[in-house]
Order: structure tokens, then sequence, then C-alpha cells
């Protein structure tokens, strides 16, 4: 299970998600409980051993070694089919738990991120205005102890953002081509929805492409009013196309003929001869 916070809280979403979860966790206990156990064979075979170690050293040959043996591996099959069954249950789980995230309980997480998201970046709007434009610690000092508290508030922010970005790339990165989905990010388009490059300021468009926030960037996605959480890798390509296609007319023409320059017309002729021909500027 994954160690991400806002992952868990993202997939505890999901009831199908959940149950197997914590079915898995449940097993995974027992089974490390049980620690290394012998096999009924291996156990039987300890039990004859002790027995002529014993009679070694002065005592008597065990008069029931039949039932003491019988007795260790019924015991050790017990314990190895419980091995066994655990192992089997972890298996079958973790199988359709992999099932369950790479189908409608992705879709189901990625909706509850998205959720989060826009809960966090509202939780943002509300500090911005102590900022009074302060674009560093150092202005924010210079603002006064509002914009210096609301600074201090949204750098501690920046790494919930990390948090929930990491998130959305564990659930989405299962789902399509891992080497285009890195491209999509790499362009902003696990970001922004209907990212124009163009339009975006060239330090916020390196946070954006390369995953390294800061406090800028952090108010810049919370008032831009697009930013998004993805909830297919189908929709992430649906939409970086969409935006591929902005502008592009439907019906342009272009004219592949051969240009063929213009011959004049002969100089007309004079008392003197042929006039001089106009100069022609090729085309």
């Amino acid at each position: 299970m994954s160690t991400n916070t806002e992952e868990q809280k993202a997939w505890a979403a999901v009831p199908a998600v959940a149950h197997i979860e914590s079915q898995l966790a449940t097993l995974q206990a027992r089974r490390r409980a049980l620690g290394d156990a012998l096999s009924p064979d291996m156990a039987r075979r300890k039990v004859y051993d002790e027995a002529a170690r014993a009679t070694v050293e002065g005592g008597d040959f065990p008069a029931d070694i039949g039932k003491r043996a019988a007795k260790a591996y019924r015991d050790a099959l017990e314990a190895e089919s419980e091995v066994l069954g655990l192992r089997a249950g972890i298996d079958s789980l973790t199988a359709h738990l992999t099932y369950l995230k790479t189908t409608d309980g992705a879709e189901l997480a990625l909706t509850e991120l998205g959720k989060s998201l826009m809960a966090f970046l509202a939780e943002v709007r509300e500090h911005i205005p102590a900022l009074e434009g302060a674009r560093s610690a150092e202005e924010a000092i210079q603002v006064g102890n509002d914009a210096t508290e609301a600074w201090k508030w949204l750098t501690a922010a920046v790494g919930r953002l990390k948090v929930l970005r990491a998130a959305q790339w564990n659930i989405l990165r299962p789902l399509g081509d891992g080497k285009r989905l890195r491209e999509l990010r790499e362009k902003g388009h696990l970001e922004v929805a209907g990212l124009n490059p163009d339009d975006v300021p060239s330090d916020v468009l390196r946070s954006m492409t390369t995953g390294l926030y800061d406090v800028n960037y952090l108010v810049y996605l919370a008032n831009i009013g697009t930013a998004w959480v993805p909830t297919s890798f189908d929709e992430v390509e649906a939409e970086a196309e969409e935006v591929a296609d902005v502008g592009v007319p439907d019906d342009s023409v272009i004219d592949y003929s051969p240009r063929v320059s213009r011959i004049p017309e002969p100089p007309a002729p004079t008392r003197h001869g042929f006039e001089r021909a106009p100069d022609i500027a090729l085309k």
C-alpha cells in the first residue's frame, strides 16, 4: 500500500478497493505472525532425531515414537496448510486489487483526488489577498505581518500540492502508455486543462512542466481556474489533442503550382534601333 496520504484517501473513497485493501492487510498480518513453519516431513524427522539423541545420551527410546511423530506431522501439516491458504488468498486479492485499480476504481479515485485538489486550491485562495502582490519572502516582509504569515502558510502548502500530484501520477501511471504519459506530464497537461503554453509566464511554465513547485506557481494555479485532475489516460490524451488542434483552420489551401515568371513584350523599334527594355523583377 502506498504511503502517500492523498492517494490513500482517494482509494479509501472507492468501497470495493477499501474492502480488498483491508482484507489484504489482515491476511498479510496473519502470515507474518506465523513466521517460518517446518514442513510435515521435517517436523516428523525432528521427532525422530530428538528421540535418537536422547537415547544416545542415556535415555530410553520413546515407546510412543509413532504417536509423537504423527502429532508433529499433523501439527506441521495444519501450519503449512495455513501458510499456503494465506498465500493463495493474498495472491488472489492482490490480483483483484490490481484489476480494480486499473478499471473503474481508478476513475473513482481520480475523481475523489480532483475534489481534494479543488478544496485545497480554494483554501489557498483565502491566503492570497494578504500577500498584496508579494512574490518573495523578502517582499512579503516588506508588506507586513499578514503577508509574512500568508507566505509561510503557502510555502508549507507547496508540499501538499506535491503530494496531491504524486498521488495523481501513481494512480494514472498504470492506466496507459507510460512513455506517452510522461510526455504529457512534461508538457503540463496533467496540471491544467486547455493549456496554451504561449499564455503562461515562463517561470510558471517551468514549474508546471518540471514539478518544481513554489509559492508563485501555487498562487497561479489557484487563480487560473482550470487546474484539474484527469480521470483517465484517455481523458488527458484527448485534452492534449484538442489543445493541439486549436487555431488550425479546417479548410486551409496551399498552392503547390510552380511559379512562372512573366515574359516581357519585346521592345518597340525606333529610328535608331531598339529602345532599352525595362528592368524586370523576377518573381
